[in-house]
């Protein structure tokens, strides 16, 4: 299936790409990894350590309260492989249903 592409301002085609961001216990990095490489999935993409915030889970605020931290991937990719990430958390957040884990797509191109 063709990527749907959008027309730049100086005549070039825009590929159209989806921004998965995954904000993750920092307890369940090593599955994330594991499975973007077992699902070859997720190669290119940005990661952001020591996170901190409170979400639906218990606050992870690196304090001697709430001592542990979050980590935020954020991930550009086809619209297939975004499916393929999602499918990914929702295995991990069953493995791990105590561990926050958030996941957000949006629209995004290349520009």
């Amino acid at each position: 299936m063709k990527e749907k592409k959008e027309k730049k301002a100086d005549g070039q085609k825009a590929k159209k790409l989806k921004r998965v961001e995954i904000i993750l216990s920092a307890a369940v990095d090593e599955d994330f990894v594991e499975g973007f490489k077992k699902n070859k999935i997720g190669s290119h993409f940005t990661k952001i350590s020591g996170v901190t915030g409170a979400g639906f889970s218990n606050p992870k605020l690196g304090d001697a309260v709430w001592p542990q931290l979050n980590e935020m991937l954020v991930i550009y990719c086809t619209k297939e492989e975004a499916k393929k990430i999602v499918e990914l958390v929702k295995e991990i957040r069953e493995k791990y249903p105590m561990e926050g884990i958030a996941c957000f797509i949006s629209k995004a191109a290349v520009r």
